[in-house]
């Protein structure tokens, strides 16, 4: 593994900035209630927000696509988010047998809060770059962003390096070497 590339330096970067994003809900959590906001819920509530800006109306199966998730994963959340009173479920105007998802008052609130937060967060933490230098940064973040959702991660072969990996270091454990196993040809 090659630590000195801009790759590497990334995907630190990236690591240490999602722990950070998910850092004061996960406190907020610990000295509340279990009713209280999470990040899943903010991710739904913001997913179902876009969402309401594109398509006439928004279903948990389209919620699951903008959060890359399972229909199930994505019913849970939906139905956590409307637990906390952050989205509702209305009747369908389009097809009887649907139900379409809304933001409540207090989702656009929240939603509200945290997109304001979020920002001025950033903008402090960017105080004493100069204008030329956060312009760069923002559409270079852009271009970056936009390329990682035109080429998602392809899980498939996270699984099988995964696999490999796990399965080399059975092997180290009973004395072949990882070369033998095949670890090295994975490249």
């Amino acid at each position: 593994m090659d630590e000195g590339t801009p790759g590497a330096a990334i995907d630190v970067a990236l690591f240490r900035l999602r722990r950070i994003w998910s850092r004061p809900l996960r406190a907020r959590r610990a000295e509340r209630s279990p009713r209280s906001v999470q990040l899943s819920n903010v991710m739904v509530v913001h997913a179902v927000h876009k969402l309401s800006l594109d398509v006439p109306e928004v279903t948990v199966g389209a919620v699951a696509e903008q959060l890359d998730v399972d229909p199930s994963t994505a019913s849970r959340l939906v139905n956590d988010a409307i637990a906390a009173g952050l989205v509702g479920r209305e009747a369908s105007e389009v097809d009887a047998r649907r139900a379409r998802l809304v933001l409540s008052g207090p989702g656009r609130r929240v939603l509200d809060a945290v997109v304001c937060y979020r920002r001025s967060y950033l903008d402090g933490l960017m105080a004493d770059w100069d204008r030329a230098d956060r312009e760069v940064f923002a559409r270079l973040l852009t271009r970056f962003a936009e390329a990682a959702t035109a080429r998602p991660v392809d899980p498939a072969v996270l699984d099988r390096l995964i696999d490999e990996a796990l399965e080399s270091a059975a092997t180290d454990r009973d004395g072949e070497p990882p070369e033998a196993a095949g670890f090295a040809e994975t490249g």
